[in-house]
């Protein structure tokens, strides 16, 4: 009995022992066969959610932020950027920014009622009216913004010469089958004296002196009463009328409505970031001349014509001025 018991115990060892050797081999092997483990990729950035506060590298309490006015296709623009200098919500920005649209703007800005303004370049008659108040005016470009012109859906015309265009507006051309269109008058509508549209008008398509006169029905005032006018001018269909891309597609869009090209160019943000759309308005923040060096107002107006700037109107669907 004490043979069996001890050869037991010996042989309980042994596999003892061999179970022990099998264990260590099995870990040395795995820590010689084992690899830092590396770190996982980084997520990219989401965009922000609604109502998030972002804060840009120029920060700005709202005591130091300077009066902010401008043109209604603008207001989304020069909003977010208030939002991100003050470090606060797009929504919260709403109080800290005004929006007199471009005439406005320009007159308050005129008689020192606020300090900087984001609007399409002034007029001629803007620029005079402020010299004679002893203020000049100095602009930091800002975006590029297609001046486009849209006609009723139905019209079969899809597109216009800058030739055309003007001989519209200057009463030469008066039925849309001159143009391949239907038998039909032209109905064309402008903006009233003043405003960045007919500031447009002037600029691209045609002098005031050549202008038809236009009766007081087609004088529209309201940025979006012009889009609403030829969606649903219900005397025919043969309205046109004009404005900035931004705001037709992303402010006021309105299915009624057709863009058309010019010279063969349709609008897009391609064509006008590109430049091959031949009517690009240039989009500033203006201000007064005699704006000191180092004031904030100036710093606003290279921080939104820098990096950031134009990242923020690539985000909101705006093309930035690059042209350095």
């Amino acid at each position: 009995m004490k043979e069996t018991y001890k050869g037991r115990r010996a042989l309980i060892k042994k596999l003892a022992a061999a179970a022990l050797a099998l264990c260590l081999t099995l870990a040395l092997a795995a820590c010689g066969e084992s690899k830092p483990q590396e770190p996982a990729p980084s997520e990219p950035p989401k965009d922000p959610a609604p109502g998030e506060i972002r804060q840009a590298s120029l920060s700005l309490s709202k005591e130091e932020l300077p009066v902010i006015d401008g043109a209604t296709a603008m207001l989304p623009y020069y909003q977010a950027a208030a939002a991100r200098i003050l470090g606060i919500s797009v929504d919260e920005a709403a109080a800290y920014v005004l929006c007199s649209k471009t005439d406005g703007a320009y007159n308050s800005l005129t008689q020192k009622r606020c300090d900087m303004v984001f609007c399409a370049l002034p007029s001629e008659q803007q620029i005079k009216w402020a010299a004679d108040q002893g203020v000049e005016f100095e602009s930091v470009d800002i975006l590029n913004s297609g001046f486009v012109f849209f006609v009723n859906k139905d019209n079969p015309v899809d597109g216009l010469t800058s030739q055309q265009i003007h001989d519209i507006y200057a009463g030469k051309i008066t039925n849309w089958k001159e143009l391949g269109g239907n038998d039909e008058p032209i109905e064309a509508f402008q903006r009233s004296e003043g405003s960045g549209s007919q500031t447009g008008l002037y600029l691209h398509v045609i002098s005031p002196e050549e202008l038809m006169p236009a009766p007081t029905e087609k004088m529209i005032g309201a940025m979006e009463g012009i889009i609403d006018v030829v969606a649903n001018f219900d005397s025919g269909k043969g309205a046109i009328g004009y404005s900035y891309y931004y705001y037709v597609v992303n402010m006021h869009y309105d299915e009624d409505i057709k863009m058309i090209a010019v010279d063969g160019v349709m609008p897009t943000p391609e064509t006008i970031g590109q430049g091959s759309y031949p009517y690009i308005s240039r989009t500033c923040a203006v201000f007064r001349s005699d704006e000191p060096e180092d004031s904030n107002v100036r710093k606003i107006a290279e921080w939104c014509h820098g990096p950031e700037g134009c990242a923020l109107a690539e985000e909101l669907g705006y093309v930035p001025n690059r042209e350095d």
